[in-house]
């Protein structure tokens, strides 16, 4: 018990060397590969438009964990492809099995590394990329293209909880006073009332409006009767934050952050079914790791049975990089038919990789079992 107890640790220690070393090197080409798109774009704005070198390397180290996010599935796949092909070459395979261990213990450790990679690239995404991304978009606008990024919504109705509406022409985030408000109040009657004010004041719980007026109005639509008033308070349930610009893409936010997004657009009645998906998409995306590595190990086990079996390798390679691209297809497919208000968010995230997972698992189990 002991000596298989031992053999299966060296095995598996083996197995993570063998995956290691192909994974980082090939996603250190991946991100090369990423970096091409980007590098013709900043050499000429190097050449052209004087930035420095300096600059021009801070941009593509900014970019590279976007990249790495985007590429770490295809590291996983050629990893665990390639470890699978040559042990299958080189007979490891078939020693193992007649030593009496299951090839489905040995799937094991390759299918942990699939969850590492995955919680890598969810780690890498849901701290680095948001944090690289922001910096690097920042310096592309108050360097490159030499003016301030924009701060703040104006001009936009909100809708408040119950029955309320609210205008704001402009918020002076320095300050936290807003200008020109307009707030309509429905009541039972047919018209609201409408309060307007020159400035106004947050304090987290009252806002505070100054120089304004009271509009009533009667059933008929005329104007019945108008309250000047110096300063007013009033409760609103919404949070001066939210009037804020929301200038960061959900490429530049974490889970966190585009969460408290969606809640504030939520309370102005804004659509926000196209985020809500963003906001899955942040877990699915790294999750397809581990379903490109179940994806591989299944055609593996499916089409290489011996180490001189080439045809098999061919059409191993063939199916997964055809099934790898349709992967993708199906993403930007739901994606799309989510952002129509078809499914769910959550469905629309997360059915592509249901759609390999589920059959991918079962031909491991069975296969793995038999074998």
């Amino acid at each position: 018990m002991i000596s298989k107890w031992w053999t299966l640790a060296i095995v598996d220690r083996y197995l993570i060397k063998e995956f290691l070393g192909p994974f980082l090197f090939s996603l250190a080409g991946f991100v090369i590969i990423g970096l091409v798109d980007y590098i013709f774009a900043y050499v000429d704005w190097f050449v052209n438009s004087g930035v420095s070198l300096g600059v021009i390397l801070r941009l593509l180290i900014y970019k590279i964990p976007a990249i790495m996010v985007m590429f770490l599935p295809m590291s996983t796949i050629f990893s665990v492809m390639l470890l699978l092909v040559r042990m299958a070459k080189d007979n490891e395979l078939t020693i193992i099995r007649t030593s009496g261990i299951k090839i489905f213990r040995v799937l094991i450790p390759i299918m942990l590394l699939g969850v590492g990679a995955s919680l890598v690239s969810w780690a890498t995404n849901e701290t680095i990329s948001p944090w690289a991304n922001q910096v690097s978009d920042h310096l592309i606008q108050t360097i490159i293209k030499k003016r301030p990024p924009p701060t703040i919504v104006d001009n936009v109705f909100f809708k408040e909880s119950g029955n309320r509406f609210l205008y704001i022409d402009h918020v002076d985030v320095s300050t936290g006073e807003m200008y020109d408000l307009l707030i309509f109040e429905k009541s039972a009657d047919p018209f609201p009332r409408l309060i307007t004010a020159k400035k106004a004041l947050w304090d987290e719980s009252n806002w505070y409006l100054r120089q304004g007026f009271i509009h009533e109005i009667n059933p008929s639509g005329d104007i019945e009767y108008i309250s000047r008033f110096d300063t007013t308070t009033i409760h609103l349930v919404r949070d001066l934050s939210s009037f804020y610009n929301q200038n960061k893409t959900p490429s530049q936010m974490d889970s966190d952050e585009l969460k408290t997004k969606i809640d504030n657009l939520d309370k102005g009645g804004i659509n926000t079914h196209s985020l809500k998906i963003e906001y899955h998409l942040k877990a699915s995306l790294p999750a397809a790791c581990f379903i490109f590595c179940l994806m591989g190990t299944t055609f593996c086990i499916l089409f290489v049975r011996t180490g001189k079996d080439w045809w098999g390798v061919i059409w191993a390679i063939v199916t997964v990089v055809l099934l790898v691209g349709f992967y993708f297809f199906l993403m930007a497919t739901f994606r799309a038919i989510g952002k129509k208000g078809v499914l769910p968010p959550f469905a629309s995230a997360w059915i592509p990789n249901l759609l390999y997972f589920i059959p991918c698992t079962g031909i491991i189990i069975y296969d793995g079992y038999k074998r």
